[in-house]
């Protein structure tokens, strides 16, 4: 169990380990400094993973929902009568306790559009990443603005792209991620900034040889190759 232990860092950084995985990995921890080290290293970058990923629900929410419970009919009106008391005081907390969903659930799919097993599925991708013996990490300004993180593992032939502060687009054009190198450039995918946060991470798979990852503007539904100088390049050699 100790040898499989080393291997548990990176999920331990994304906090993607069960209840007592994450008792013994401490324990652990505590007598290991290889991985006392990984750990301290990893956590910057997840950190700024999870920073640029994050978004938070608009101001205008709260009274959105507001405006709807004021026009929704909560219970019917009810003739009363003996004994009926409790019934209706049960009906005006349902439909309180709907209401409080109804919020909860608001934030809740502003907060993330995923689901937890699609959540779960990119953890352990960027764990792995992470993870990796030869991964490197390569950070980098955006023109005109913005920041850029790459974590890429040759190995495994994926990197994570990570970008902060994009400026917004049209909806007739988006951000192309190209693999670059001795050969043409390939498309790696395409992100777009959302009204509110920055875009989600990229897993892009089959780095092969490239020695260079960029970001193009393109046309919304992408490019088969680059039609504009990129915007963002991050050199992985």
């Amino acid at each position: 169990m100790s040898e499989n232990l080393h291997t548990l860092a990176a999920v331990y950084v994304l906090d993607s380990l069960t209840d007592v995985e994450r008792r013994r990995f401490e324990t652990h921890l505590g007598e290991c400094d290889t991985c006392a080290d990984e750990v301290e290293g990893m956590r910057e970058t997840a950190t700024r993973l999870a920073t640029a990923a994050s978004e938070d629900p608009p101001e205008s929410l709260r009274e959105r929902v507001l405006v709807q419970a004021a026009r929704t009919r909560q219970v019917p009106p009810r003739v009363r009568r003996p004994g009926h008391g409790r019934a209706r005081r049960l009906g005006w907390m349902l439909s309180a306790a709907c209401l409080v969903l109804a919020v909860v659930l608001g934030v809740a799919t502003l907060r993330t559009q995923r689901t937890k097993e699609g959540v779960d599925a990119l953890n352990r991708d960027i764990a792995a990443v992470m993870a990796a013996p030869d991964a490197r990490t390569v950070t980098g300004a955006v023109r005109p603005g913005g920041s850029g993180t790459v974590v890429a593992s040759r190995s495994l032939g994926k990197a994570v792209i990570v970008m902060s502060g994009l400026p917004p687009l049209s909806s007739a054009k988006t951000y192309e991620l190209w693999f670059m190198g001795p050969r043409a450039p390939r498309a790696a995918g395409t992100m777009r900034p959302p009204a509110h946060g920055n875009p989600k991470p990229v897993l892009a798979a089959g780095l092969g040889d490239a020695t260079q990852i960029g970001i193009t503007v393109e046309p919304a539904a992408g490019s088969p190759r680059p039609t504009s100088p990129p915007i963002f390049t991050a050199a992985l050699t």
